[in-house]
C-alpha cells in the first residue's frame, strides 16, 4: 500500500484530535512528523521503541481510529513466552478522514435535497404547498 504523506496525516490529525479539542492546532504537524519518524516506510512499529510521551500520543491517535495496536506471543529460548506489542497505521482511515470535503459536498444524493425549494419543506396543516417560483 502507498506510504502516508505528511500532509495527509496532518489533515487527519486536524480533523480528529484538533477538531475534538484533544490537541492544540500547533501540535498537529509535530505529531505527524513524530509518527512518520517512527514508521518510516514500515507498516508496523514496536511499542518498546516509543518514549512514554510518544506512546501517549499514539494512544490518542488510536482513540481517533488513526492507529491501532496489536500483540502477539513469541516463544524465546528456554520455552519462555514474550508478548510483543506493536502499532499499525490505519492508512485507509487516515486517507478517509483527510480527504477533501468538497468532493463529499458534490455527492449526487445531496444535490437532490439541495434542489428542493424551501417551500417543499414547510408543511402547514390544511394549506397546500406553495408552488416553486418559475
Amino acid at each position: 500500500m502507498d506510504v502516508i504523506k505528511e500532509a495527509e496525516l496532518v489533515r487527519a490529525i486536524e480533523r480528529t484530535l484538533v477538531a475534538h479539542g484533544k490537541m492544540p492546532p500547533e501540535e498537529a504537524l509535530p505529531t505527524a512528523r513524530m509518527v512518520l519518524g517512527y514508521f518510516g516506510l514500515d507498516d508496523t512499529v514496536l511499542d518498546n521503541k516509543l518514549s512514554s510521551d510518544d506512546r501517549d500520543r499514539f494512544y490518542r491517535l488510536e482513540e481517533e481510529g488513526l492507529l491501532t495496536s496489536e500483540e502477539e506471543d513469541a516463544t524465546v529460548s528456554r520455552g519462555k513466552t514474550w508478548r510483543i506489542h506493536y502499532w499499525l497505521m490505519k492508512k485507509d482511515r487516515i486517507r478517509d478522514v483527510g480527504r477533501d470535503r468538497v468532493a463529499a459536498a458534490e455527492d449526487p444524493t445531496s444535490a437532490v435535497y439541495r434542489d428542493i425549494g424551501d417551500s417543499a419543506w414547510n408543511r402547514r396543516s390544511g394549506q397546500p404547498p406553495t408552488p416553486p417560483a418559475p
